[in-house]
């Protein structure tokens, strides 16, 4: 049966309104993805001071004068020009650090010297990410004595963003000598923590917290000081440590102290006198000395 001529414009106008409704829902959706991604390139980084720029280095602050030390494990994306030392090259089985020659040998057989100005960056994305590795190498570093280093503030994604470079290998650099001068300055000892010198912070989840602590220990979890993987801004810091006095040195801990090592960067980064500490270290001690073996 044939259309009638009112019957052909209604379907033609049906048709011309489901073609319009179909490109308005593209353009729609397309909007929307770019919104998204323009979002994402253009965060808002949080504010930063110079002296906080003087260790957390924004990527537009890297120059041709600073070597770049990639910490990450098994990372196969790294800035262009990084010397990779994935941190475990550092630590023994036990997640304990190898001895100050040994470090003092892999730093010298990497082509890194003492004098260098050092930045350093990388993340275990096993472990859900973060600056916890960088922070804690940056810790081992200060405890060597070298001076001149900062850590990346961002990502290697923050940068492949940038438009930089990026490479899969490490740069190779003529083998040094790396001269370390020692300091315990930045390491709380056991009997230090039982002194009562110190605010004692666990940085752990409040569940390990609230199992057991050392006595009088504050809890500040570590990721507190933490916004999206980066530190936060001075003054979202000040606002996690408001409970400590900026007068008295602080003693902050996890397991391990590697995690600790975030919140230890974040209260150096605010002008606190502070020292690493581990949960291990402690357990250790609170058993009786016949009942360790030799």
């Amino acid at each position: 049966m044939g259309l009638t001529k009112s019957q052909f414009w209604l379907l033609g106008i049906f048709a011309a309104i489901l073609v319009l409704t179909i490109l308005s829902y593209d353009t729609l959706v397309q909007n929307e993805s770019i919104s998204a991604d323009s979002m994402e390139k253009n965060k808002v980084a949080p504010e930063r001071s110079p002296s906080f720029m003087m260790r957390l280095l924004p990527i537009s602050g890297v120059t041709n004068r600073d070597v770049l030390l990639d910490i990450s494990e098994n990372s196969t994306k790294h800035i262009n020009g990084s010397v990779v030392i994935p941190y475990t090259s550092f630590t023994r089985s036990a997640g304990l650090l190898k001895s100050v020659p040994e470090i003092s040998k892999i730093l010298g057989d990497a082509g890194i010297s003492s004098n260098n100005s050092l930045v350093v960056y990388g993340e275990c994305m096993p472990c859900g990410g973060g600056p916890a590795l960088a922070t804690y190498v940056y810790w081992m570093m200060k405890c060597l004595g070298h001076e001149n280093i900062k850590i990346l503030d961002g990502t290697i994604e923050d940068w492949s963003r940038a438009g930089i470079l990026t490479t899969n290998k490490s740069a190779v650099r003529p083998i040094t000598k790396y001269t370390s001068k020692f300091t315990s300055e930045f390491i709380a000892s056991y009997q230090y923590v039982k002194s009562d010198k110190a605010q004692i912070v666990d940085a752990r989840p409040s569940r390990e917290f609230n199992t057991s602590s050392i006595p009088g220990a504050m809890n500040i979890p570590y990721d507190s000081v933490l916004d999206n993987r980066s530190i936060k801004s001075e003054t979202a810091l000040r606002n996690v440590f408001y409970r400590l006095d900026r007068n008295r040195p602080v003693v902050v801990f996890t397991d391990t102290g590697i995690k600790a090592s975030v919140m230890w960067f974040a209260l150096e980064l605010m002008g606190y006198e502070a020292k690493l500490y581990s949960w291990q270290d402690w357990l250790i001690n609170q058993i009786p000395a016949d009942n360790v073996s030799a």
